[in-house]
């Protein structure tokens, strides 16, 4: 099987480091220094005019009694193990769950091993598709993949490419768009992606510090975001929820999660760096249930940071025990 252009350690991040060379594709660009402070302690949320106001202990409590994540947190089951046979993995990246052909799927990116891999509702594998290249239909550590509703096609950010692919159901290969640059519909380094109901992606354009969205056939339709650190700005956003009328971003050296509206307004900004409750270092992964409740991958800190649609502090859950 072909490699990337160098090798893979396990376990490579220490507990003073955080970057996105964990897979050692060659990404010396993509440190990541500490962001500046910009609030001095505890959670942020917005009113529905779009100001920030600060949650309070209430708040918070109450949110932890009206939440179904109360008493939820227990493993079901896993999938994998490190490896290049199907349904193992190599730094697993972006994960979507959908419907598909036949029935509920768990689509990952499996990062490290250039290709992406599909699953069913209770985890047995289906198929796999894609390998290590540039050529259509191959990937070089691609890193965030997405169902759209409105076709069942799997969207795949092809990260050191540059590029979006789109493949059907039976992964083969329908179209692709975008290329290095900072124009608009010209990515680099994509990593997020996510599909509205109407179709509609929303990329990650990472190390433009940029959110970027097309139409469902790759056609350029808006950007929005820009470097820098106050509300509405971003640096190295990573991944990307969308539901409920709302965009959210893991605005990750900023250390906080950003709330978008469809247009591309802000409305909430959750969080800064730190380590309790509602706070976050380098936050990462981020997906938004049926109900509107967001699940944080907060990836400095080893856990898991689940909070209700209002924005509110919910649960710490799967935070990784100390050996």
């Amino acid at each position: 099987m072909l490699r990337s252009r160098s090798s893979h350690s396990a376990f490579a991040r220490g507990s003073n480091e955080d970057d996105d060379d964990d897979d050692n594709c060659d990404d010396n660009s993509d440190e990541e220094p500490k962001a500046e402070k910009r609030h001095e302690s505890g959670l942020r949320y917005g009113s529905r005019d779009g100001s920030l106001t600060n949650a309070t202990p209430d708040s918070q409590s109450q949110a932890r009694v009206n939440s179904p994540y109360s008493q939820k947190g227990r493993m079901l089951y896993k999938i994998g193990s490190r490896g290049c046979e199907p349904g193992n993995f190599t730094w697993p990246r972006g994960v979507a769950v959908g419907l598909g052909s036949s029935g509920r799927q768990i689509v990952v990116a499996d990062s490290s091993n250039h290709r992406v891999q599909v699953f069913d509702s209770s985890g047995k594998f289906l198929n796999e598709f894609g390998s290590y290249g540039s050529e259509r239909g191959e990937f070089d550590c691609l890193a965030g993949v997405a169902i759209s509703r409105l076709n069942k096609n799997y969207i795949v950010s092809d990260r050191y490419n540059h590029r979006i692919q789109i493949f059907d159901m039976s992964g083969r290969f329908v179209r692709s768009f975008g290329e290095l640059g900072k124009e608009p519909g010209r990515f680099d380094l994509p990593w997020g992606v996510a599909c509205d109901t109407s179709g509609l992606i929303y990329v990650c354009d990472k190390e433009n510090h940029r959110i970027q969205v097309f139409d469902a056939d790759g056609r350029y339709l808006d950007k929005f975001g820009s470097m820098g650190t106050l509300e509405g700005q971003l640096q190295h956003p990573h991944y990307i929820a969308v539901g409920k009328g709302k965009v959210v971003v893991t605005d990750t050296n900023n250390h906080r999660v950003q709330v978008f509206n469809l247009g591309g307004r802000i409305v909430q900004s959750l969080g800064n760096e730190g380590s309790a409750e509602g706070q976050f270092k380098f936050p990462r992964g981020v997906a938004m249930d049926e109900q509107g409740f967001m699940i944080v991958g907060d990836s400095g800190n080893n856990r898991l940071q689940i909070f209700n649609p209002d924005g509110v502090f919910v649960k710490v859950s799967l935070k990784r025990s100390q050996d």
